[in-house]
């Protein structure tokens, strides 16, 4: 296909999808950007380069299809939206990529895996680091036997987030929305990014990632103002056996913190630090070396795989079989109960015209864990 005349769709503009039409208009991707679909009657207003590249604006994506085409569709909608508008840039032979996570229940990722397939178009899932040319490498690695069989998997990461962040939607800290769950939480949403990235280091092939078999969590609520948890240690037993501590929060005092990463193997320890992964070896037998020489790509490379699988027919890596074990595992997760952070360990802070809940030592506590292996309970910490 000639790349003049790809076209993309890009649906939800408002948020994440500002990033998306800024770099769409930066870059030369061989791809147009032919229409947005928002539900905000504002938008074009709050965003007047909308109009300075005349890009038309519809109401829905049934108002689009009337008049239009796509080869490509950007989903950046919430998730409780994300099958239904999925299924219908699907039916008219759309491929997608859809920002994560995909959906809530492994039942509606096989439906849509279902549709792309009958309609003959690709479902990629918006989970970047899983495009990077770095991680990609690394995972060959770990196919290849290089660092041996897994041992265990542990990382800390979290995001502060305040009034501002709850208040930006209906759904920011929900459980459900409009009669439909979002599970909104750390590690559902915002954290999501570094445990799926571990699930996919451990798949069986480059396309795959590692099914989730069992987890024990502890969950806790800082901020009554919202509805589902907002600090999470959890323990998953990967299929295979392999052990994955995962600690996330959004209460803390770190505005970004980590992740910080350590990446047990038979042959050699793996760590690393930065939203943007740096992957440091030290294998058993002292020798050590990182993956600095391979460049990763762009920060939206997700987007250019996806104009490069339009044009070739060849599928980006991180489709729906890398999003299935993160899927489960939320639902796991959101099963366990959730206990309230005692308002003795809760400062409140103010910074930049926000405020913020900052569970005090959270940080620090949640490290001690993670070096050791071990929930908070183990360590007879309560937090409640």
């Amino acid at each position: 296909m000639s790349n003049k005349h790809l076209a993309i769709l890009l649906v939800g503009a408002g948020g994440y999808g500002r990033l998306y039409m800024d770099y769409m208009w930066k870059h030369d991707i061989g791809a147009e950007l032919v229409g947005i679909c928002d539900i905000d009657p504002e938008l074009e207003r709050r965003f007047p380069e909308i109009a300075a590249h005349h890009v038309p604006v519809y109401p829905s994506i049934d108002a689009f299809y009337r008049e239009n085409r796509a080869d490509l569709a950007v989903l950046v909608s919430p998730v409780h939206f994300h099958t239904d508008m999925t299924l219908a840039c699907l039916a008219h032979g759309t491929n997608v990529l859809c920002e994560k996570p995909l959906c809530l229940t492994t039942e509606d990722a096989i439906k849509m895996k279902e549709a792309a397939e009958n309609a003959g178009c690709f479902l990629s899932v918006g989970y970047q680091i899983d495009y990077r040319r770095d991680v990609l490498k690394l995972k060959e690695d770990i196919l290849a036997g290089r660092f041996g069989k897994p041992l265990r998997m542990t990382v800390c990461h979290g995001f502060r987030r305040g009034e501002a962040y709850y208040a930006r939607n209906d759904w920011a800290g929900h459980i459900t929305a409009h009669g439909r769950e979002v599970f909104d939480s750390p590690f559902t949403n915002a954290c999501a990014h570094h445990f799926q990235m571990l699930t996919f280091l451990l798949g069986d092939s480059l396309r795959t990632a590692c099914d989730v078999e069992s987890v024990e969590a502890e969950l806790y609520r800082a901020n009554r103002k919202i509805e589902n948890y907002d600090i999470a240690a959890l323990r998953f037993r990967m299929a295979g056996g392999v052990p994955v501590l995962y600690y996330t929060a959004h209460p803390i005092f770190t505005e970004c913190w980590g992740p910080i990463g350590v990446l047990e193997f038979e042959k050699a320890k793996i760590t690393y630090q930065y939203e943007k992964p740096e992957f440091h070896v030290h294998m058993k037998d002292g020798t050590e070396f990182d993956y600095s020489d391979i460049q990763p790509g762009s920060d939206m490379q997700k987007l250019l795989d996806a104009v490069e699988a339009v044009r070739t027919g060849k599928p980006p890596v991180c489709g729906v079989e890398a999003d299935l074990p993160h899927i489960k595992a939320v639902r796991m997760v959101q099963s366990n109960p959730i206990r309230l952070v005692s308002e003795e360990r809760i400062d409140r802070v103010e910074l930049n015209g926000d405020r913020f809940l900052c569970v005090r030592d959270l940080e620090k506590t949640f490290e001690a864990c993670a070096k050791e292996g071990k929930l908070p309970s183990e360590m007879g910490i309560d937090l409640g």
